[in-house]
């Protein structure tokens, strides 16, 4: 089974990469339903949303390749500046988030269900960057 993480990564079929990641399918079939909940499941950010600041978070993280994977399915949104904001606090300065921030993004049209998927959001984008940059590691190492 191949996700997003292969694609990103380059990790061919049959290669060293692969056959460790295939020691835990629980794993790469885990990531690939968060995926789809994260980008396709029920919320009030729309998809150009979600994909534009997951396309921040990746950017923060200097993971071009995963930037530029959801730049081609972002778009803008008026509630842009308030959704990236917060993204760059919680990547950059999770330390500093406070009420006020979730008020921004509440004030921004935001529900509380989707202050949460947001959340959810910048975690995995943040989960994904380390997760390529390890692998990264891993592929150079002897």
């Amino acid at each position: 089974m191949r996700d997003v993480i292969d694609e990103l990564a380059g990790i061919a079929p049959g290669s060293k990469l692969d056959t460790l990641r295939a020691q835990r399918p629980d794993v790469r079939s885990s990531l690939n339903a968060y995926e789809a909940a994260i980008f396709e499941g029920e919320s009030g950010l729309t998809t150009a949303e979600r994909h534009a600041v997951a396309e921040h978070v990746a950017t923060l993280n200097a993971e071009a390749a995963l930037a530029a994977h959801h730049r081609a399915r972002a778009g803008d949104s008026p509630r842009l500046p308030a959704l990236l904001s917060y993204a760059t606090l919680i990547t950059r300065q999770p330390d500093q988030a406070s009420p006020g921030a979730i008020q921004v993004l509440m004030a921004a049209g935001l529900a509380s269900r989707d202050v949460v998927m947001l959340g959810q959001l910048i975690a995995h984008l943040n989960f994904q960057a380390r997760l390529l940059a390890g692998l990264r590691l891993l592929e150079d190492a002897p």
